[in-house]
């Protein structure tokens, strides 16, 4: 599920739960130098580098316990790359999500700073 969909008490207790890994992943120093490149890069670094918080995150949005979270490599992926794709749970890592179109973006966001 997408953090937006969580509600009311349901959604303190998610991002509740949700902190911690974050926390873990965002101040790891080999994450932390992939920020700065694709959501690729990124989800590759946290993959490798803190894989059971990865999946304590991936069971936290599909309501489940972390110890009742199974992947596979199919399974995981998908599951990664829909986390990635939640606008709002990219701005907890610090993230915005890149698009093809992210000069049009950039320029149009710079145009209305200026108003």
């Amino acid at each position: 599920m997408k953090l937006s969909e969580f509600k009311d008490e349901k959604a303190v207790q998610v991002v509740a739960k949700l902190l911690v890994p974050i926390g873990r992943i965002v101040s790891n120093k080999d994450n932390a130098k992939s920020r700065g490149g694709t959501q690729l890069e990124f989800a590759s670094a946290m993959l490798e580098n803190n894989p059971r918080d990865v999946m304590n995150m991936l069971a936290i949005l599909d309501e489940k316990e972390p110890k009742d979270y199974h992947c596979n490599a199919a399974t995981v992926i998908f599951d990664v790359m829909n986390m990635l794709a939640d606008d709002d749970l990219l701005q907890l890592f610090g993230l915005q999500r890149q698009t093809q179109t992210s000069s049009t973006s950039a320029s149009e966001s710079g145009a209305e700073s200026e108003e």
